[in-house]
């Protein structure tokens, strides 16, 4: 009688086990997806660097990045070439992991649906933690209302970019006459100053939801802009993009009156002005907060996009608004 009370109980015991082995493979089997270590999601995406040097030639800094490349099909011909995005992030994807600045915009550029439509190179260079690509008081602005006002020296994360835009021209099939800048929230402030530093260098300009020094208007309207915000942005206040459209808006009229020919004879009167795309473009999308880049960059006439790679800078005539 012992021995089968002990026999039924090894039994019972051995079934348990069974039991609780099999549950955990079941547990194992059922685990959701995100419980796996993270992991970069755009691995396939080249990872660059460039380094700034001082004047005795040591190591200054180095500023790491990503360059999305365009299908192989569209840069295999003789002479193809393709457009260039100068991406620039917003804040809170300063760091050193060479990862974060594609979470907005960068990453999926490199998706076989923009790819398709628009192939192009788009460099998002790494801005780190503590930097900016230029200058910006957003607690001024809120309280005061103040403007920004950029230094005369750039900036040197903004060097670095300089340095990595000539480096991938050099030695990329990029179109020069298609050479892009967009740039969100911090982004978008460093979007207005590299255009006032390089107007000759872009085909357009897209900065959203940031802000720009209206002193250097004249210089940036020499470049088609589009100006995005949200109107309920409480982070970086709508009245900045404001300021710029009309600073911009203002100089390109001036530009254009001073362009005007002149009549001969004795009047000496002037001649109809000629018919010119609207410089800048501008939208504010209602009821948007500080994420004005979610709509903004988007295929289709809500978003920016096709305007931009519609943009063609001209060697003979300058810029080409379409």
């Amino acid at each position: 009688m012992r021995n089968i009370l002990l026999t039924a109980i090894a039994c019972a015991l051995s079934a348990a086990g069974f039991g609780i082995e099999a549950r955990a493979r079941q547990i194992v089997q059922t685990a959701p997806a995100d419980s796996a270590p993270p992991r970069d999601p755009w691995s396939a995406i080249p990872a660059g660097e460039t380094v700034l040097r001082k004047a005795d030639g040591t190591v200054d800094a180095t500023y790491r990045y990503r360059l999305v490349e365009p299908p192989k099909a569209a840069i295999a011909g003789p002479g193809a070439r393709v457009p260039l995005v100068v991406f620039l992030h917003g804040s809170g994807e300063r760091g050193s992991d060479n990862v974060a600045q594609l979470k907005h915009f960068a990453g999926w550029c490199a998706s076989d649906a923009l790819q398709a439509q628009h192939p192009c190179y788009v460099l998002a260079m790494q801005c780190p933690a503590g930097e900016s690509w230029s200058p910006m008081d957003i607690k001024g602005a809120r309280e005061r209302g103040a403007l920004p006002k950029f230094e005369q020296e750039p900036t040197r994360a903004m060097r670095a970019v300089i340095q990595a835009i000539e480096q991938v021209r050099q030695a990329k099939a990029v179109d020069e006459s298609r050479i892009y800048l967009t740039g969100l929230s911090m982004g978008g402030f460093g979007a207005f100053d590299l255009a006032a530093r390089r107007p000759d260098l872009f085909a357009a300009v897209v900065p959203i939801c940031g802000g720009g020094d209206p002193s250097t208007a004249p210089t940036v309207s020499r470049v088609p802009v589009f100006i995005v915000h949200g109107n309920d942005d409480t982070v970086v206040p709508v009245t900045l993009s404001r300021a710029m459209r009309d600073a911009i808006a203002n100089a390109t009229a001036k530009a254009a009156e001073s362009d005007r020919p002149r009549a001969r004879g004795t009047t000496d009167a002037p001649q109809p002005m000629q018919k010119r795309a609207p410089n800048p473009m501008y939208r504010e999308y209602e009821g948007v907060g500080h994420e004005s880049w979610t709509p903004a960059y988007r295929l289709g006439d809500d978003g920016v996009l096709d305007w931009m790679f519609a943009q063609r800078r001209s060697e003979r005539s300058g810029n080409t608004p379409q």
